[in-house]
């Protein structure tokens, strides 16, 4: 059997990811301080990284690794490096000299058109930088970097997620604001672990854009996915991005074109609202 290193294993994605790859992969997970997983390792820290990977040996790494609170990471850029790319940096040095193949779990936050590609980037805080910094660590032969944001309901005992976010709120009467002009194109954690399976089955290197075949406002999101999920009479405003006084600049449309993904690994990628139809039955059993 295979063995898979998952790294941030017990964030919303690992969480799920871990059960969806156990039944035909030696799952090792590593987190740097979380008793559930299989190792307590600061990845960012060279040495630590290299005496772990060394002793596991991986055949496969799957990053998970990231810091995605956008403001923290433009307030102190020493921790976003860190996190999003220094982990990053220790896995593509340790690659250099064996064939463990990456899939690395990179992020929409390039993008600020509609329908971009994977040359369409566009870097416009800490966040992006250190992700995109991540990126150009690997070399194309051993890596697989899907560009991705997704959604789901949370296994995790340390992140709740959008989704579990908003319904909570909701369920205790909270009055919330959604972004009628902020655009993008996720999928479910369901989906995901799908293609990221398919990756380790396949092992085709690149770049790649991996979301629904559509997408929609962040309101139109969240008004769907409570609905759907039964919630009825909730309180929201509807208002624009620009109103709201961020001090760091966001993108606001992320939508992306997946082609490239969907004929290079022969896999069709469903529609938003196909998805959103998905998480909302789990919400409802």
């Amino acid at each position: 059997m295979k063995r898979v290193l998952l790294i941030g294993s017990n964030g919303l994605l690992g969480s799920s990811l871990f059960k969806y790859l156990a039944p035909d992969y030696d799952v090792v997970t590593v987190t740097r301080k979380s008793d559930s997983s299989d190792f307590q390792v600061d990845m960012a820290s060279k040495k630590k990284s290299d005496l772990l990977l060394s002793n596991i040996k991986p055949d496969f790494i799957i990053n998970l690794a990231a810091l995605t609170n956008v403001q923290l990471c433009e307030d102190n850029i020493s921790l976003a490096y860190q996190v999003n790319t220094k982990i990053a940096e220790n896995i593509a040095k340790y690659c250099e000299s064996n064939c463990t193949v990456v899939i690395h779990i990179s992020t929409d936050h390039f993008y600020n058109r509609e329908n971009s590609s994977e040359d369409d980037v566009d870097i416009c805080n800490n966040y992006a930088m250190t992700k995109y910094c991540a990126e150009k660590s690997f070399k194309n032969e051993n890596a697989v970097i899907l560009r991705t944001n997704f959604f789901g309901k949370s296994l995790s005992s340390s992140s709740e997620g959008l989704c579990n976010n908003i319904y909570n709120q909701v369920k205790k009467g909270t009055s919330l604001k959604f972004f009628n002009d902020v655009y993008f194109s996720p999928v479910s954690i369901l989906t995901l672990c799908e293609v990221i399976s398919l990756c380790l089955r396949k092992k085709i290197p690149g770049v790649y854009n991996v979301g629904s075949n559509d997408g929609m406002s962040k309101e139109d999101f969240l008004f769907n996915f409570l609905t759907k999920s039964g919630v009825k009479n909730f309180d929201y405003k509807s208002i624009s991005i620009d109103n709201v006084n961020l001090s760091t600049p966001r993108p606001k449309d992320m939508r992306m074109n997946v082609s490239l993904f969907e004929r290079t690994y022969n896999y069709k990628l469903p529609t938003l609202i196909n998805e959103i139809e998905k998480v909302a039955n789990e919400f409802k059993k």
